[in-house]
């Protein structure tokens, strides 16, 4: 019985200084004669939690290549759209010199890209103008004015340009070009 008492008056002061280790050795009689297999656990979890930071990096890594490769492709349908849309400009220049022609669309390949170009005259007539400022669009002899003797016409210009991949631009501009009179 003396010896019971003792006995836990030692787990009491080991409790006092080290709870948790007290705690391991009473439950775990063997647990100071096992530190090799703690190691080696410990070294096993580290490996793993590498390996996953390591997936995970390289997971990200090829998610931004895709995203990157997307914008990309965007951004080419954007130019081929752009690249159109100067074809689209000279073509409604060209309706503003031969009244007899209708409104135009075709399709134009700019590369690997197919596009859809539409051009349509707004007004047959010329729109002539007192020489006020207007608000909507820039003329040719300043920001928002055009000289008192011309008159203007107006064209809507429409460019869809489509990928391979499906990726798509679209834009639309309205026109204006001065008529000086002569």
């Amino acid at each position: 019985m003396k010896r019971d008492r003792t006995l836990e008056l030692t787990k009491l002061r080991r409790c006092k200084t080290n709870p948790l280790r007290a705690f391991l050795t009473s439950v775990f009689p063997n647990f100071n004669s096992s530190r090799k297999g703690i190691a080696l656990l410990v070294a096993l979890g580290t490996m793993i939690i590498i390996l996953i930071i390591g997936a995970l990096g390289i997971f990200l890594i090829t998610r931004g290549l895709r995203v990157t490769a997307g914008q990309t492709r965007y951004e080419t349908a954007y130019e081929s759209a752009i690249a159109s849309m100067e074809i689209g400009k000279t073509r409604a220049l060209y309706l503003n010199q031969n009244l007899a022609i209708p409104d135009t669309a075709e399709v134009i390949n700019v590369g690997s890209y197919t596009c859809s170009l539409y051009v349509e005259r707004t007004s047959s007539v010329a729109i002539t103008l007192s020489g006020t400022a207007m608000k909507f669009a820039r003329a040719i002899s300043g920001p928002g004015s055009t000289p008192s003797t011309g008159s203007y016409r107006t064209y809507y210009i429409q460019v869809q340009s489509t990928g391979a991949g499906g990726e798509q631009a679209m834009l639309e501009v309205l026109q204006r070009y001065t008529i000086l009179a002569q």
